[in-house]
């Protein structure tokens, strides 16, 4: 599966934020930045306010630039746990990147993300999620119906967050669902998905091993 191309205005980008009674422990108080649409039937976003103890500087086999050694890698989700996706703020988009909002942007493939991490010129917010969360589309419209998400527009500062037990509280404070419309589900999933053997512990903590998937990637 493939990053989508953004089909510009009609590719948009919001929050998922979970219920308060969330019943299901992986996305208890987690928020989700659901991606552009791609190919039916699936939807897909990243969790972005689950951190791993694991840093680029760790993960990556090549360089990274010293102003992103320390980053931490986020867990983005249950699916697909060795594929990267990484979320820039810049005014300047890398090649093969795909717009998310006006100045954000995402990036699939792993030495792309390799090449803007080693840069030292990119001082930008970045941020890498390994995995992903997905639903078919009327999976996802039944959870909206049973109030298991509220649908929040996006905002760009909590996503580059550091303090991330922040996030899910600041959002719930503007608590609601709403049904989405079709058309923001024609397309689907959004991730690429190269064969995983990543295991990340349930609570995104310490613990990441995850074989190799390209030369980019180190194992843990």
């Amino acid at each position: 599966m493939a990053l989508a191309e953004s089909r510009g205005a009609d590719a948009k980008s919001f929050f998922l934020v979970a219920s308060r009674d969330m019943g299901d422990p992986v996305f208890q108080q987690t928020v989700i930045l659901m991606l552009p649409p791609g190919a039916p039937p699936l939807v897909a976003g990243v969790i972005i306010n689950r951190p791993t103890n694991v840093t680029l500087g760790k993960l990556l086999r090549q360089p990274v630039a010293p102003e992103q050694r320390n980053q931490r890698v986020y867990f983005g989700g249950p699916v697909e746990l060795s594929s990267p996706l990484l979320v820039i703020r810049t005014k300047t988009p890398p090649k093969r990147s795909i717009r998310l909002w006006s100045g954000g942007c995402a990036i699939a493939d792993p030495d792309s993300i390799g090449d803007v991490l080693k840069d030292s010129r990119m001082t930008s917010d970045v941020r890498l999620f390994l995995g992903r969360a997905q639903w078919a589309q009327e999976q996802l419209r039944g959870e909206l119906l049973e109030g298991a998400w509220s649908v929040v527009p996006l905002r760009s500062d909590l996503i580059f967050e550091r303090d991330s037990a922040k996030i899910w509280a600041s959002l719930m404070q503007h608590e609601h669902v709403r049904e989405i419309e079709d058309s923001s589900w024609r397309a689907g999933n959004l991730l690429s998905a190269p064969n995983c053997t990543a295991q990340l512990a349930a609570s995104a903590g310490p613990n990441l091993a995850c074989e190799p998937f390209s030369t980019v990637w180190d194992p843990l």
